[in-house]
């Protein structure tokens, strides 16, 4: 008998401590401050737009004299960027990023081309297993061109053994 009052008395104790932290907790969630936010999200940076921007696409890119057709264009991580971000727009779990931004292709391109212009960049922040990152969902071309460069010559032969001596 003394053993069932004891489980009793400890399933008791448990309750009222259930019930009085749920009702602390009611209490102060009716009183949130809305001053405080623990949503916190991830800055939109510069670097975290270099990140992002590789392996992003841009599409109908005209050629700047119209002379060829328009071309897409994926932005790698091999490839030298300038870019310089002119607005900055962050509305909830969505951001717009408009750019001014030069590239070219990698050094060993088959056909070298050259890119300049102004683009939209749509971002969302996307949920993972433990982190919130914002990812591209969009781009949109607003001005920017593309050229096609001249590729190099490959050096003679007799013009490297040249330069090896």
């Amino acid at each position: 008998m003394n053993k069932i009052h004891l489980t009793n008395s400890v399933l008791l104790a448990f309750v009222v401590l259930v019930l009085v932290s749920s009702s602390a907790c009611t209490s102060s969630s009716n009183n949130v401050n809305p001053q405080v936010t623990t949503d916190k999200r991830p800055e939109l940076t510069e670097e975290k737009i270099r990140e992002t921007i590789n392996d992003a696409r841009v599409r109908n890119v005209p050629e700047v004299a119209n002379a060829s057709k328009p071309i897409s264009w994926n932005f790698d991580s091999d490839e030298p960027k300038e870019f310089k971000a002119i607005e900055t727009q962050v509305d909830g779990d969505k951001a717009t990023v408009v750019m001014d931004l030069m590239t070219r292709s990698a050094a060993d391109a088959r056909n070298p081309q050259e890119l300049s212009g102004k683009i939209r960049l749509h971002y969302e922040l996307q949920r993972g297993w433990v982190l919130r990152q914002w990812q591209i969902v969009k781009v949109e071309n607003i001005s920017m061109t593309y050229k096609n460069l001249v590729k190099p010559e490959p050096m003679p032969d007799s013009t490297k053994e040249g330069l090896e001596r």
